[in-house]
């Protein structure tokens, strides 16, 4: 069983020092990689507005290419992901929707 919830209130505010302090030190490590990803309202919107969302996981992955992708996708309060219908059995699917196809940074910066 489980030993938490997640909620609407995960995440917080942080300094903005550190968060460019942070991108800037990725960025030097990872010079020839993707380093971010831009993803418009509407499909973050589409993820959230499921009546079970109380929040998103951003997962990372690799694409039939190899290259390095993001996958967006709902959670539940009790940590579970929201797949669409029709995935496979036991995933907990309900409607859901999984993004990906942003824009990636290089090289929309």
């Amino acid at each position: 069983m489980k030993d938490y919830k997640f909620s609407t209130k995960h995440g917080a505010p942080i300094d903005p020092n550190d968060a460019k302090r942070w991108i800037d030190k990725y960025k030097t490590k990872h010079t020839n990689e993707v380093h971010a990803y831009f993803f418009g309202s509407e499909i973050i919107r589409k993820i959230l507005d499921h009546p079970e969302a109380v929040g998103m996981r951003i997962y990372f992955g690799y694409g039939d290419e190899d290259k390095k992708q993001v996958v967006l996708i709902g959670s539940r309060e009790d940590g579970s992901n929201i797949w669409p219908d029709g995935v496979e059995k036991g995933s907990g699917g309900s409607g859901g929707t999984v993004a990906d196809s942003g824009s990636p940074c290089p090289p929309y910066c």
